[in-house]
């Protein structure tokens, strides 16, 4: 424990010494100070940091610092982002308030220290996912604090959150790859999945699409649909409800190829589908939830055909393989970024631009 001896100088003034082993160097250490009050609250601050001189330093600046908290840093960033919707910012509020503020919201941001960033993602008791997720709130907060002039630097910048796995390789399935997993599909969800295939619609959006958002029109005796994407289902406070799609071009319609036209014709006659039902639910009419069809349908079906398959698709990559056969097709990214309803070019180009670069040379060699 730290304590205090009184000193008198030659001149006759009194001094107040600190004495303590620091924990940082192990060494008997004293730091002489003008009043009693002051080597008293030096003492009170190296008792509960564990007589390390360091962290008593970052104690006392802490308490004195006038800047915003990191708490309010977070929020202040979460209310001035302008290109997310309300569910997604209502989510990193929930994500700040579970995770970030109970151990950091406290602290005034010019304080923080990259001690601090490391102890709470290690202490993070969270999957990989949810840790990465989580640090890019903060690490974003702390960008916008530094554009604002409040803090010189962001401190979390190059702390990689532990247990993150290098992000997993799409998985493209061939036509006859699709073939075999649509025709293995139970029966009610095989509509569905040949759909994913061939439209490119995100999960979420296939299964908020409502009969009335199909259009089926005759062309030379058989039918020819058209999907209009304009709502997807979304995670809230509230629960899952429908609301517009991830991104303002996410509004889209989708021509439908002739197979998966008729077989959601036939679909829709079959079960009798009113126009404000779901087009794709359960079998027992309810929405159909990620999670349930994962356990019910996908997984067991892969199970079955996997030994036919060069790799393991997850249902994303039925959008991954729409975007892939549109290249070999010829199909210019442009026209592939609206069909899979991409904000920006750049999103399409990052994840299929190579693909892209592959065809065009296969093209070039065929000219040969």
């Amino acid at each position: 424990m730290a304590s205090i001896r009184r000193r008198p100088r030659k001149d006759g003034s009194v001094v107040w010494a600190v004495l303590w082993r620091d924990a940082d160097t192990g060494r008997q250490t004293s730091r002489a100070l003008p009043t009693e009050a002051d080597a008293r609250e030096l003492r009170g601050f190296l008792n509960a940091n564990e007589q390390s001189f360091s962290l008593a330093a970052q104690a006392a600046s802490k308490l004195r610092s006038t800047a915003p908290t990191v708490a309010e840093i977070i929020a202040l960033h979460i209310n001035m982002l302008t290109a997310v919707g309300p569910d997604t910012r209502a989510k990193y509020e929930r994500v700040a308030a579970r995770h970030i503020t109970p151990a950091l919201g406290s602290i005034p941001v010019d304080t923080l220290t990259r001690h601090d960033v490391a102890q709470w993602m290690n202490s993070l008791q969270v999957s990989a996912k949810t840790k990465k997720n989580t640090h890019s709130i903060l690490s974003a907060a702390l960008n916008s604090a530094v554009r604002d002039g409040i803090i010189p630097a962001n401190v979390s910048k190059g702390i990689a959150p532990s247990g993150i796995r290098a992000t997993r390789e799409p998985v493209f399935c061939t036509a006859g790859e699709a073939t075999i997993i649509t025709n293995a599909t139970p029966d009610w969800h095989q509509p569905f999945v040949d759909t994913l295939f061939n439209s490119g619609a995100r999960f979420s959006e296939a299964t908020a699409c409502e009969v009335r958002d199909l259009t089926i029109t005759d062309h030379s005796g058989s039918p020819r649909a058209t999907m209009s994407i304009v709502k997807a289902w979304k995670d809230t406070p509230e629960g899952w409800v429908i609301g517009p799609p991830k991104t303002r071009r996410g509004r889209r319609t989708v021509a439908l190829p002739g197979h998966t036209s008729a077989l959601l014709d036939q679909m829709i006659r079959e079960r009798d589908l009113k126009p404000r039902d779901l087009l794709f639910t359960d079998p027992k009419g309810r929405a159909l939830r990620n999670r349930d069809f994962h356990r019910l349908a996908w997984q067991p079906t892969l199970d079955a055909v996997e030994d036919q398959l060069r790799a393991r698709p997850r249902i994303h990559d039925l959008r991954h393989t729409h975007a892939l056969w549109l290249i070999a097709a010829g199909v210019p990214l442009t026209v592939i970024q609206r069909r899979l309803g991409h904000e920006s070019i750049q999103t399409t180009s990052d994840l299929y631009g190579h693909l892209a670069d592959d065809a065009d040379a296969a093209a070039a060699a065929a000219l040969d």
